[in-house]
């Protein structure tokens, strides 16, 4: 008996041990520079990811910092799957869109099944591929236009005007504030609103079941769980044997209570007639005029229900992130908030006191220190693609095989100094249009058709939260407010001990 066990482990073991092995020799065979690899984690950066030492979406960080700093290609190994890294503006172009039918899918984060969340999965057109992604996606192309966005503003403007009451209690109280719990029960609420037609206060009840299923479903700090990391990333390596595990997707119980919410809303209007030209009208709306309709319409419900949850999950937080970076820069940079609150008031003097679309839109100062905080803090530095057929590299002899992991590293790109006039450090001038000319160097949201599909509602969005705020109050430094951000590698891009700081009001 106890042989059978011991033969069954050791076979167990050499399986485990070839399947991550086997592809280590592919870097050395192609002559590209790599990151020496052990087992069973792979290279070194991979180990560092694995075991929590560093965030997962920070991987590449430690190798293009250090050792392939001014190397234009290198790989590593991620357990068994060879990782190529670009890191060179040119290529990236290629990449990202020169050459974008050689990469125009996206690595799957889940796998497929006839559960709930493997429907989703399968729907999702982050998710999609090749011909399939490019209906569906441009089905949704004209969801956030100028116009449709127009329809939204209200909605949001609402959502910022409840937070009035809260702000001015931390201010009277000079009650120290951590940034991007603040942000994100803006952000949680307007996106309920000019989303899915749902009129939630966070303020007033930051215990409301929306918002705790919502961040429950993202593993916002505070609400996930330890487990949600480990568990993205082991369906991410492991796909199929997580499916035959049975290991959910997302979370059960939060998926589930959004998805009834998007569908529920979604079938009250179908039978109603009711429009409120929020983002579910406005996705049925689109879909419904695309040319490629009939070959969708059967699958119209799961498609609306899978994309709305995409870009609420992915949205909201990233939009309350993004508050927090500028909130951090500007409060260790008094002279950037005080231009910042300048403009706020010219543009509100202007418009008698009312925040419009296109007072929004006229921010342009705003705009570039939403664009300078992305780039100074670097939180992420790659933009993942997967190679769809063979694609040999311009002007090498590189051939980069079908199925491999691209990524492109963007960090060099942010700190080109032929592309910045102050790369090293944070100044919005970096991005005066004066001096920005180079576009593909905004990484922020990815470039190429496969970039970020909401961009414009969250500048839309932070910059409502952004005028509504500076128009009254101010920040300022506390004992607990940190001179750097550090991901947490144990949170979706959670901040080591958060960002807290406290607010007065303006005179």
């Amino acid at each position: 008996m106890w042989i059978e066990v011991l033969l069954f482990f050791a076979l167990l073991f050499l399986y485990v041990y070839r399947w991550v092995t086997g592809s280590w020799d592919e870097f050395k065979k192609r002559g590209i520079p790599y990151a020496e690899p052990s087992f069973p984690f792979g290279s070194k950066n991979a180990k560092q990811a694995m075991m929590g030492e560093v965030a997962f979406f920070e991987a590449d960080k430690s190798l293009g910092r250090g050792d392939f700093k001014n190397t234009k290609i290198w790989g590593y190994y991620m357990m068994g799957q060879p990782t190529l890294v670009i890191n060179d503006e040119d290529l990236a172009k290629h990449i990202l869109i020169k050459d974008f039918d050689h990469f125009t899918d996206l690595r799957s984060f889940g796998y497929h099944s006839e559960s709930k969340d493997g429907m989703l999965i399968k729907y999702m057109y982050t998710n999609m591929k090749g011909d399939e992604w490019k209906k569906v996606r441009s089905m949704m192309s004209g969801v956030f236009t100028s116009g449709k966005l127009k329809h939204m503003t209200p909605f949001i403007i609402q959502c910022a005007d409840n937070m009035e009451p809260y702000l001015d209690n931390l201010a009277i109280n000079d009650t120290e504030f951590e940034v991007r719990d603040l942000a994100s029960r803006f952000t949680l609420d307007a996106f309920a609103s000019a989303g899915f037609g749902l009129e939630n206060d966070s303020f007033k009840n930051p215990d409301n079941i929306f918002r705790k299923m919502s961040l429950s479903l993202i593993g916002a700090p505070g609400f996930g769980s330890s487990w949600d990391m480990p568990r993205t990333i082991f369906i991410m390596i492991f796909p199929g044997f997580s499916k035959m595990l049975g290991i959910p997707n997302f979370p059960k119980v939060p998926l589930e209570f959004l998805c009834n919410i998007i569908e529920k809303t979604y079938h009250d209007r179908k039978n109603s007639g009711f429009k409120r030209n929020d983002i579910i009208d406005v996705c049925v709306e689109e879909m419904k005029k695309s040319v490629h309709y009939e070959e969708f319409k059967d699958d119209l419900e799961p498609i609306l229900t899978a994309n709305a949850l995409m870009l609420f999950f992915a949205g909201f937080d990233t939009q309350a992130i993004t508050i927090t970076m500028m909130f951090h820069d500007m409060v260790h940079n008094e002279e950037v908030q005080n231009r910042l609150i300048e403009e706020v008031d010219e543009a509100l003097d202007a418009s008698g006191g009312k925040i419009t679309y296109d007072l929004i839109e006229g921010l342009k100062y705003m705009d570039m220190v939403f664009k300078e905080s992305f780039r100074h803090n670097m939180l992420f530095t790659s933009h993942e693609r997967v190679c769809t057929k063979d694609y040999k590299i311009p002007n090498t002899d590189i051939v980069v095989p079908k199925g491999r992991i691209v990524h492109v590293f963007f960090e060099g790109i942010g700190t080109n100094k032929d592309t910045f006039i102050d790369p090293d450090n944070y100044n919005p001038e970096n991005f005066n249009p004066d001096n920005f000319t180079n576009k593909f160097a905004n990484m922020a949201f990815g470039q190429g058709p496969r970039a970020c599909p909401g961009t414009r509602y969250a500048y839309l969005a932070v910059k409502i939260f952004l005028v509504k705020f500076f128009s009254k109050y101010r920040i300022k430094a506390s004992e607990k407010t940190q001179r750097t951000m550090e991901l947490d590698p144990l949170v979706g891009f959670g901040i080591k001990g958060g960002t807290w700081m406290k607010m007065e009001k303006r005179e």
